[in-house]
C-alpha cells in the first residue's frame, strides 16, 4: 500500500478554509439567491420543517385572547405577519448552511492557509525528520502567490512525469487526506478564481487516473476501493495511536476563529498538526513504527486585521 512513491519525494499537505464574508447577513441579495440555489434541497427542507413550527405557534397566537396572553406573559406572533416570519426563517436557515457549507465549497469559501511537509530519515537515526513550510494570510491571493512562487516548493510544484519518464521515482508527489477531492481541486480553483496559473501538480484534470502519479490520498488508499467508507483523519489517528490534531481546535471552529477571535497564528498552528498527523498517519499505513520528530516549522502568518 501507497509504495508509488518515496517517502523523501512526498510533500504532505493540508488546507485551512473560510468563508468569503463573515456572516450570510453580509452577502448581497443577488449572492444570497445563488448560495441558497446552490443549496436549494437542504434550504427548501430547513426553511420547510421550521415554518410548520413556527406558523403553527402562529395560529395558536392569533387563537388566544389578549388578556390570556398578557396573563400567561407569552410573546405573541399575533402582529407578525405571515411574510415577516417567512422571511426571518429564510435568513435563520441561509446563516446556518452558510456557516457550514461556505469554507468547504470554493465558490463560497477561500483558504487561509496551507501548511506543506517534507519527510526524510538519516541513516543513523530511527524515526523521520519532517520539515514544514506554512502560507498564510488574510490575502488569498497573497497567500496562493507565495505559495505557487516559493524558491524550492515552486520548482517541485511545476515538474511531473510524463507519459515517457522512466524513471518516475525521482519526481514528487502530494498527499492530503481527502486531498483528490477536497484540498487539491480547492487549491487549484482558488487560483484560478485569483487569476493565476496552477502549477503542473495541480492542473491534473486531464490526466487519465493512471496517469496521476502524483497524487496520493490516504482517505482514498484506506477505503480499498469501497465507496462508502469514509474515515476522517481524527478516526485515522485514533486508530493508530497518533496524537490527534484536534487537541485545540477542529476544522469546524476555523471560521470563527478566523472573523471572530482573528487569531491566524493559532489556524496556522493546527494546520501544521494535520501536516505532522497526516505523516505519521502515512508511515503506520506502510506498517512502520517510526516516529515524525518536526525538523523545522517556518510560517510567518499576516494577524488578520478585519477593521480595514
Amino acid at each position: 500500500m501507497l509504495d508509488q512513491k518515496k517517502l523523501n519525494r512526498i510533500l504532505f499537505m493540508d488546507i485551512e478554509t473560510t468563508s468569503q464574508k463573515p456572516n450570510f447577513c453580509d452577502l448581497s441579495d443577488h449572492q444570497k439567491e445563488i448560495f441558497k440555489k446552490r443549496f436549494k434541497k437542504e434550504f427548501s427542507s430547513e426553511v420547510e420543517k421550521k415554518s410548520i413550527e413556527l406558523l403553527s405557534k402562529k395560529k395558536e397566537s392569533d387563537n388566544v385572547s389578549e388578556d390570556t396572553m398578557k396573563t400567561t406573559k407569552k410573546k405573541p406572533f399575533k402582529n407578525i405577519s405571515k411574510e415577516k416570519i417567512l422571511k426571518s426563517i429564510e435568513e435563520a436557515v441561509g446563516t446556518e448552511l452558510y456557516n457550514i457549507k461556505a469554507p468547504i465549497f470554493p465558490e463560497f469559501g477561500r483558504i487561509i492557509c496551507i501548511s506543506v511537509g517534507a519527510m526524510w530519515k538519516n541513516d543513523a537515526d530511527d524515526f523521520y525528520n519532517i520539515k514544514i513550510n506554512t502560507f498564510a494570510n488574510e490575502d488569498e491571493k497573497v497567500l496562493l502567490e507565495e505559495f505557487k512562487n516559493h524558491p524550492k516548493l515552486g520548482l517541485i510544484l511545476n515538474n511531473i512525469a510524463g507519459k515517457y519518464d522512466k524513471n518516475q521515482d525521482n519526481f514528487w508527489a502530494m498527499c492530503a487526506h481527502n486531498g483528490r477531492i477536497f484540498d487539491f481541486p480547492y487549491i487549484t480553483k482558488r487560483m484560478i478564481i485569483n487569476g493565476l496559473k496552477p502549477p503542473s501538480m495541480f492542473d491534473y484534470a486531464h490526466l487519465k487516473p493512471w496517469e496521476q502519479t502524483h497524487i496520493i490520498d490516504t482517505k482514498e488508499a484506506w477505503s480499498f476501493g469501497i465507496w462508502d467508507a469514509v474515515v476522517s483523519l481524527e478516526s485515522l489517528s485514533e486508530i493508530f495511536g497518533v496524537t490527534s490534531s484536534k487537541s485545540d481546535i477542529d476544522g469546524s471552529e476555523v471560521k470563527d476563529i478566523f472573523w471572530v477571535e482573528k487569531d491566524l497564528d493559532r489556524i496556522a498552528k493546527y494546520c501544521e498538526k494535520d501536516v505532522i498527523a497526516l505523516a505519521t498517519n502515512y508511515l503506520r499505513m506502510k506498517s512502520m513504527s517510526e516516529e515524525v520528530v518536526v525538523f523545522e516549522q517556518t510560517h510567518l502568518p499576516t494577524q488578520v486585521d478585519l477593521s480595514k
